[in-house]
């Protein structure tokens, strides 16, 4: 879906990363220019989201082999709504760098070279770099646990996705009652921020009641007590019509 650029496969010592960033937006746009034109068409909305997805996720390859070295001990993943493959435009762009403390330190530099080269080409991310460790301590708190168990690999090979899987399995973190329990209060706080009505003059078709965020609750509540991602499945499984 990204036009093509050879020079964006270039060696990084060919071209600067001024350079690199400038075509990488270039091609961002001309990719976005295309999905809109579809999106008038009537194409299908969650395939274009799909395909956005998918265009930043080439891009943020390129950038990480840019920037980071074959064999750094770091790996990369996905998470949150771009974890689940959806990317809306001017959504977040949610990012983990995931490994233990010394490499963390050791590619500081190319770490904070990557994020400003995404963020120069037009990619709105927000990262967080951590260990299975650190990762199991900031779960204590359900929204990051909710990013976590929408986590999808970019760059990661199988030691790490596993690691990170035991990570988020972590005995006594967030059992599937207390997830569910947790995100139904906060469902229903988000919903009294609007009245508790979807009935509203000018409704939030996104935090109201019946918006997108509750298609979401109702999918990490699958997520962490069935471990489907589907919500069709939940039909298949019974609890719902």
């Amino acid at each position: 879906m990204l036009p093509a650029s050879p020079m964006l496969d270039a060696p990084a010592a060919s071209v600067t990363d001024l350079d690199w960033s400038a075509l990488a937006r270039q091609s961002l746009q001309q990719t976005d220019a295309r999905l809109y034109r579809r999106f008038d068409q009537g194409d299908n909305i969650e395939r274009l989201l799909a395909l956005r997805a998918r265009a930043a996720d080439h891009l943020i390859r390129l950038a990480w082999q840019r920037c980071l070295p074959a064999g750094s001990g770091l790996a990369l993943f996905a998470v949150g709504g771009y974890g689940r493959g959806e990317l809306f435009p001017r959504s977040d762009i949610d990012l983990l760098v995931f490994g233990e403390p010394t490499h963390q330190r050791q590619h500081e530099s190319s770490l904070a070279r990557l994020f400003a080269l995404l963020w120069d080409c037009g990619l709105p991310v927000s990262h967080a770099v951590r260990s299975a460790a650190e990762c199991i301590d900031a779960s204590a708190d359900q929204t990051v646990m909710t990013a976590l168990i929408e986590s999808r690999p970019l760059l990661a090979d199988e030691a790490a996705r596993l690691a990170l899987k035991a990570a988020v399995n972590t005995d006594g973190l967030w059992p599937p009652r207390e997830f569910f329990l947790a995100k139904r209060e906060e469902l229903l706080a988000r919903h009294q921020r609007f009245g508790d009505t979807a009935d509203n003059l000018e409704p939030d078709i996104k935090d109201g009641p019946g918006g997108l965020r509750d298609l979401n609750t109702l999918g990490w509540m699958a997520l962490r007590a069935f471990g489907v991602r589907d919500l069709e499945a939940l039909v298949g499984l019974g609890h719902l019509g």
